[in-house]
């Protein structure tokens, strides 16, 4: 195997890369999936929607109102440039605050199990396991 035909193949991938970062500019889209905890969403152009979906990270948006987050249904105005994984937008400048937004979900809340109540008088205690003791020794005799 030659190694200087490996690597020149390389340098020369990395290079068209960098070259063609093509670049459209002043995109009108939607934000349409959010994932809060890796900070990136996905945005839906809605001049051709026939394109694929558009990654875009919370480190992109331009922070003119102290809000650097991504909201489901926010509209915003973005440039898209080429990397290696696909396409990505950048330059993201939110126009339209969805005003429907849900800022956080809820937590659902689990049903409670129905367990005894606890007994806190020491005489009741104690005639319930004398109770539950006979029962069981009338259960292992029969």
């Amino acid at each position: 195997m030659n190694t200087s035909t490996c690597t020149d193949s390389i340098i020369t991938e990395t290079s068209s890369i960098t070259a063609n970062d093509d670049i459209e500019k002043n995109i009108t889209g939607i934000i349409i999936t959010i994932n809060k905890l890796k900070h990136y969403a996905f945005l839906k152009r809605i001049d051709n929607e026939t394109k694929p979906h558009i990654f875009a990270r919370e480190a992109s948006i331009i922070k003119n109102d102290h809000r650097p987050n991504f909201y489901i249904g926010d509209k915003c105005k973005f440039d898209i440039k080429r990397t290696s994984k696909g396409f990505e937008a950048i330059n993201i400048n939110i126009m339209e605050i969805n005003p429907y937004r849900i800022p956080k979900l809820t937590k659902k809340q689990m049903k409670k199990k129905n367990y005894q109540k606890p007994i806190h008088n020491a005489r009741e205690l104690f005639q319930s396991t004398i109770t539950n003791l006979f029962h069981e020794a009338l259960k292992s005799t029969q």
